[in-house]
């Protein structure tokens, strides 16, 4: 029986295949995330799932949602079923998990011990879960500073990888210029890094307290603007990871927006994509 455990941010997953051979994870982004020493372990959030090989029927019936052909999720009555790169039946690649999302079985192709829990898979997954301890998955960079961290959201081509490259010039720690993870633990907010890179292939295994977010807008000037929260709510839905598709994972999205823009400053950060983008952070912080 073959054994990993990898965790990012509050969640995690605990694998296990049988058969020869040991489970690993080659790739640069997801070897940090892989425990390897106990420190940490359990998450609050755990999932436990079954690793086998093969593809995987997928349910007939009209999924819940459908991400074009790059993954698509069922409600299957005692759980959820996610297939990732359906083209027919079997899908190459997918998991049944509870409704709870303690426990499945995954199904890892021709290759099962080679990175088995993947994207998209693990970040669809990890929506449900995050809805389980207070957390969201922001389509943001995150970057730390006097070990305080910062993040900049923003859809596709809003600047995070510009950002996060700007602050890596300066000597500012990168987590990710991406996605991360917001979530309360103790009572304080705390941003973490996520293997789910951008072009600028920032990643950290790495969790800090969360001192400030910031909405990016291209400009021809370097200021940021706090915002009032109703304000801030809004700007933030646009970069939050909400899963409309199942209520009980929305609204846990929607609860964490709505809990985080109460007591954490965000702002409105309208840069220039120079240095001085940075100098006028540094001004703020």
């Amino acid at each position: 029986m073959s054994c990993l455990q990898f965790r990012i941010g509050p969640v995690g997953w605990a694998l296990q295949a049988a058969g020869a051979g040991e489970i690993r994870y080659p790739a640069a982004a997801y070897a940090p995330f892989v425990v390897t020493d106990g420190a940490g372990w359990p998450p609050p959030v755990l999932m436990s799932l079954a690793v086998r090989a093969g593809g995987c029927q997928a349910p007939e019936s009209e999924p819940l949602f459908r991400a074009g052909r790059n993954w698509a999720l069922w409600d299957d009555g005692d759980g959820f079923f996610v297939a990732s790169g359906r083209e027919g039946n079997p899908a190459r690649r997918g998991c049944r998990v509870c409704r709870r999302l303690t426990d499945g079985v995954l199904w890892a192709g021709d290759q099962p011990l080679d990175s088995p829990l993947r994207y998209p898979l693990d970040q669809v997954l990890s929506w449900g879960m995050l809805a389980r301890c207070g957390g969201i998955l922001l389509h943001a960079a995150g970057v730390v500073r006097d070990g305080v961290g910062l993040v900049f959201a923003g859809k596709s081509g809003a600047g995070k990888s510009t950002v996060s490259g700007l602050c890596h010039t300066a000597g500012w720690d990168v987590l990710n210029d991406d996605r991360v993870m917001i979530y309360q633990e103790v009572g304080e907010w705390k941003v973490a890094g996520t293997p789910w890179h951008g072009s600028g292939r920032f990643w950290q295994n790495r969790q800090v307290p969360l001192g400030g977010i910031f909405v990016l807008q291209q400009d021809r000037v370097d200021v940021a603007v706090q915002l009032g929260v109703r304000e801030a709510r809004l700007a933030l839905l646009d970069s939050v990871s909400v899963p409309w598709f199942e209520p009980s994972w929305s609204q846990g999205a929607l609860d964490v927006v709505a809990a985080v823009t109460a007591v954490v400053p965000v702002s409105r950060f309208r840069f220039t994509r120079s240095v001085s983008a940075v100098a006028a952070l540094e001004k703020q912080f």
